[in-house]
């Protein structure tokens, strides 16, 4: 079993970094946006390959700096599309998905939401201030026929399906919603620089 630095064992979980969006009021690909030296996808595969043992970009261009990259299934511009690609493509029981533009996601958090798997569950999503964050959240294989139906129905809200899933909602503290910040807009990339100064600077950021 593979160990992270720390010595305790990797989740046996892939996870997938979706980075197949619009950008429409960015108005330019925000999986390229840079925090410090790096884009927002490359320091989420940083991090992330500390819990995972796979981690992969799923979207429809080809990443920067030679990461581990599946396109996506379908030409359709929404998250479910690279979940279902995502789900396709993993041989694991469970997925971790994570859109690219929550890139301050813990890992301490991730491990946490990983506690609550169950055989009774096929959904594991976390939720702040009554808002559910379903690219920040855990996928078992049985949603994938499921999703697979409803994209060829045009149906692309993932919570559409939420009354035939078993979805398990796990609520995250006040104090620690900060970071499901989700950049959107130029005001949330000054917001988030500042947050990753801040996050660096107290190790957060790891």
């Amino acid at each position: 079993m593979q160990t992270n630095k720390m010595g305790k064992p990797k989740l046996p979980v892939n996870a997938y970094i979706l980075t197949g969006g619009q950008s429409r009021r960015l108005k330019t690909d925000k999986s390229l946006v840079k925090l410090g030296d790096n884009t927002i996808t490359e320091l989420l595969y940083d991090r992330l390959t500390v819990v995972f043992k796979n981690v992969y970009v799923v979207g429809k261009n080809t990443p920067p700096g030679n990461l581990p990259f599946i396109p996506d299934l379908n030409h359709i511009q929404c998250p479910l599309n690279g979940i279902v690609t995502a789900l396709d493509h993993s041989s694991s029981e469970w997925i971790f998905i994570i859109a690219c533009d929550q890139p301050f996601v813990q890992n301490e958090t991730i491990i946490y939401l990983y506690g609550h798997i169950s055989q009774a569950t096929q959904i594991i999503i976390p939720k702040t201030d009554n808002k559910l964050h379903m690219t920040s959240a855990f996928y078992h294989q049985s949603t994938r026929s499921i999703y697979k139906k409803a994209i060829a129905q045009g149906k692309y809200a993932i919570y559409e399906q939420f009354g035939i899933l078993n979805v398990k909602k796990i609520t995250i503290t006040i104090q620690e919603s900060e970071q499901f910040l989700n950049i959107n807009t130029h005001a949330d990339i000054e917001r988030a620089k500042k947050f990753f100064l801040k996050w660096k600077r107290n190790n957060f950021i790891k």
